[in-house]
């Protein structure tokens, strides 16, 4: 008996295999990516809005009176200060003078001008300077100003328009320290380049 061997049929063509899922990379998605037709500064304004640090009122009570304290440094040494401590060395050598010359007059004079050049110094370092006796508020820097009842409408107003805004200023308002003008500022540069 004999057997007849039939050749295996030829394998499916390529172009009748059921199609592969095609995998995509990973690599080029991230959920921090920015999109590639951000600009620079809507880069810049997203960076310093997720960077705000919020400000105390004691922090900013501190700053100012730094402040302050540095102005009335400034203040009491000014330039009537400083002439009359130049004047301290001039009057002790003409006293000086009227000593090694024997002269009661000069010596006498030098001794007087000197006294008095203490005193004028003395005063004139020691007395409250006008710095001294300003309010705090007035050595907030801009930035440092608490935001108005207007500025609040306005930030309300934004975040309503802008998700991404609502999202980042969301714990500003359960947050203790209280929005500033600075706070404002960062929102509107933001807003001002979602636009561009």
């Amino acid at each position: 008996m004999s057997l007849s061997l039939r050749a295996s049929a030829p394998p499916a063509s390529s172009s009748t295999a059921s199609p592969q899922p095609v995998v995509r990379s990973l690599k080029a998605f991230s959920l921090y990516a920015s999109p590639h037709e951000e600009t620079a500064a809507m880069v810049a304004a997203r960076r310093a809005l997720m960077s705000r640090k919020s400000l105390s009122v004691e922090e900013a009570s501190e700053r100012a009176r730094e402040r302050r304290r540095a102005a009335s440094q400034i203040q009491r040494f000014d330039r009537p200060a400083r002439w009359l401590a130049l004047a301290l060395p001039a009057a002790g050598a003409l006293a000086w003078s009227g000593s090694t010359q024997g002269s009661i007059a000069i010596l006498a004079t030098g001794y007087a001008l000197l006294a008095v050049a203490t005193l004028a110094l003395l005063a004139r370092v020691t007395r409250t300077p006008g710095a001294a006796r300003m309010p705090l508020e007035h050595y907030h820097l801009p930035d440092e100003q608490l935001a108005s009842a207007e500025d609040i409408a306005l930030l309300r107003r934004l975040a309503q328009q802008d998700s991404e805004l609502d999202a980042a200023t969301t714990a500003w308002w359960r947050s203790t320290a209280p929005i500033r003008k600075g706070d404002i500022r960062l929102a509107l540069d933001f807003h001002h380049a979602r636009q561009d």
